[in-house]
């Protein structure tokens, strides 16, 4: 389900995508958020792997190989998808988790996000979504809010995350809320989100 997801909104933000412009080279035609899809789009290839290329993602983590002790940082992504009733929004931004095995919580944010507005451009959006409390066990709950703002349009989070670690030795984790309400404009509508983050292996 959570592959499906991500499949779904990376095709419908490459789309979204398809005729950027600007950037530090006005001349080249070319937005410099493509980069920053095309590094999410490989760690998601990584992490969760790739129906069409065959690729295979990492599996979940065994409980014997999940620390008790320390700490860890997880980098990634996060992407949203906002059911608006004339043009879903779907957004990308980056992600820091950071998780506490020995007290078994977990903080952090999802901020700089890019995507499409209601009119289908790709904008950028400001704010930020805290990631305000987490329970960490042999599998992974965030609890999330914030607010993110274009123009003067308005997307307002508050919800859970549920997930889990994957690899061994354990290097990832990926949590989503697929029936998340996020009120948009005053109005609450559904959405999806889902984030995916690495932790670089230990020295």
């Amino acid at each position: 389900m959570k592959l499906q997801i991500f499949c779904l909104v990376l095709v419908l933000f490459a789309a979204g995508c398809g005729g950027g412009g600007g950037g530090d080279d006005p001349g080249s035609g070319i937005d410099p958020r493509v980069a920053r899809l095309d590094a999410f789009d490989a760690q998601r290839i990584r992490v969760l792997g790739d129906v069409e290329t065959g690729a295979i993602g990492m599996a979940p983590t065994p409980d014997a190989a999940i620390p008790v002790t320390g700490a860890a940082d997880f980098d990634g992504f996060a992407t949203i998808r906002v059911e608006n009733p004339s043009a879903p929004l779907v957004l990308y931004g980056d992600t820091l988790v950071t998780v506490g095995f020995d007290t078994g919580d977990a903080t952090g944010a999802m901020s700089a996000f890019f995507g499409t507005n209601a009119t289908g451009e790709v904008v950028d959006y400001a704010g930020e979504i805290a990631i305000d409390a987490g329970r960490i066990a042999t599998d992974v709950s965030l609890d999330y809010g914030g607010v993110l703002t274009e123009g003067t349009n308005t997307l307002v989070f508050d919800g859970t995350m549920t997930g889990a670690f994957l690899g061994d030795p354990l290097a990832a984790l990926t949590t989503s809320d697929l029936e998340a309400g996020v009120i948009y404009n005053g109005a609450l509508v559904d959405a999806t989100l889902v984030v995916v983050a690495e932790t670089p292996p230990p020295p």
